[in-house]
């Protein structure tokens, strides 16, 4: 669940795993590297790219196709 409501608390959101990755974020990372620093803190990989699904319609950062690249935009 991205948002927390009567059943799904903020600690279980997707909200609340995103600074996990912009605090793993340097300027610009792989998308594989990233991910492997920060799995611990999700349940799969599908929550990750979830995740960063939502930091990228936020305008959180940026994704380069191409290389597999991902720039924070901060």
């Amino acid at each position: 669940m991205i948002t927390p409501n009567k059943f799904t608390s903020f600690e279980q959101s997707l909200l609340s795993k995103l600074h996990y990755i912009l605090e793993a974020l340097p300027v610009v990372s792989r998308l594989n590297e990233l991910y492997e620093k920060v799995e611990k803190n999700f349940e799969d990989v599908s929550e990750f790219i979830a995740c960063i699904d939502v930091l990228y319609i936020l305008g959180r950062i940026e994704l380069n196709r191409d290389g597999g690249e991902i720039t924070n935009v901060n």
